[in-house]
């Protein structure tokens, strides 16, 4: 028997190796903004930080919960975790990057969910 007042958690983490990427804060709050427009998720609060030589994280504290975004320009890798509390597929994530990346060369996109439920 579920707990009705213990909501759906999903966690959708995606591992993207990319041929290049611009490493600016621009370029990762775009992908950002793509994929919280595409699946509808509403943003409370934003943060970055911007790594020296190389990397930037950036976060998002969403009403449903959060997005962060983790650079890895050297190794060609970006980490995309979205936790959320409502029902999104990982196909509908997967689909979000890569419409997001759109334009770049994209090597893979490997998306992993976690399910919480009360």
């Amino acid at each position: 028997m579920t707990n009705q007042s213990t909501p759906l958690i999903k966690q959708l983490v995606a591992l993207i190796r990319l041929k290049s990427f611009e490493n600016s804060l621009e370029f990762v709050d775009k992908l950002a903004e793509n994929v919280i427009t595409d699946l509808d998720l509403i943003v409370v609060k934003k943060i970055s930080h911007v790594f020296s030589p190389t990397g930037i994280t950036l976060g998002y504290i969403l009403s449903q919960s959060h997005l962060v975004i983790h650079t890895y320009p050297e190794e060609g890798v970006i980490h995309v975790d979205l936790a959320i509390c409502s029902d999104r597929s990982d196909k509908e994530f997967e689909k979000s990057l890569k419409y997001a990346l759109s334009g770049h060369e994209v090597f893979s996109i490997e998306v992993e969910t976690i399910e919480f439920e009360g």
